[in-house]
């Protein structure tokens, strides 16, 4: 490009310029957001900044908030060392997610819009002056009590293997599908029915993923709020 190329009048710059630091900003927006959770197979990590609060405070804090929210006997405090700034807690999440399948039978009144998922987790809480880390990460499914002699175990290890924050692997949902063919057979399900069910199981785990992982991101911003919203008692 030629210097003769460049905007000469001095409020076509400024206009450029502007747009240019527009661009920059949202791009620097977008780059801060997307780094703001790190996802594994089964693990979803982010730290959160809690500018002016100890860690005397955001332990007690999340402590408070734990207390409040994990009230089954099931759900247990593993570690909660004061000094060290740590915390892990055992218990159990369920998640909501699109029933894809409903597509099909729209009609069907049986059939509800959403279906729910339970797993174990693990909640591990590192504790810093003015930041701390949130590490969540699932440990395996709740299976259903067997039914009419079928034991669910098996189908509900591999629905546990597809659930990955990294992204769907499409090997696994061949795997799926091929079980779930067998068991089709089995009941003398039609080939078109059989075709039509297999291509809603990518759809449906994707659901499933998004499902689990907003649910993760929830308890995340209510530890948070929880946080961010303490205040000392007026006594």
């Amino acid at each position: 490009m030629s210097w003769q190329t460049l905007p000469k009048n001095k409020k076509t710059m400024k206009k450029t310029n502007l747009i240019f630091g527009i661009i920059l900003l949202l791009m620097t927006s977008l780059h801060c957001y997307s780094q703001e959770y790190t996802f594994k197979e089964k693990t979803v990590t982010r730290i959160f900044e809690a500018e002016g609060k100890t860690k005397a405070e955001i332990f007690a804090s999340i402590n408070k908030w734990i207390a409040l929210n994990y009230n089954s006997a099931q759900n247990v405090v593993q570690l909660n060392d004061k000094e060290s700034g740590n915390i892990i807690v055992k218990g159990i999440n369920e998640a909501l997610y699109k029933n894809v399948m409903k597509e099909l039978y729209p009609k069907n009144k049986y059939m509800k819009e959403y279906n729910s998922v339970k797993f174990n987790h693990t909640l591990e809480i590192n504790i810093k002056e003015n930041k701390y880390r949130i590490i969540y990460t699932l440990t395996d499914i709740i299976t259903p009590k067997p039914v009419a002699g079928y034991n669910f175990e098996y189908q509900y290890d591999m629905i546990f293997d597809m659930i990955d924050f990294t992204g769907l692997k499409q090997d696994k949902v061949d795997n799926y599908n091929n079980y779930i063919e067998e068991l089709w057979r089995k009941a003398l399900v039609g080939k078109k029915k059989r075709e039509n069910f297999k291509k809603m199981t990518r759809p449906t785990f994707e659901e499933m993923n998004k499902g689990v992982t907003e649910s993760i991101k929830l308890t995340m911003l209510s530890i948070e709020k929880s946080v961010k919203t303490t205040k000392k008692d007026d006594w």
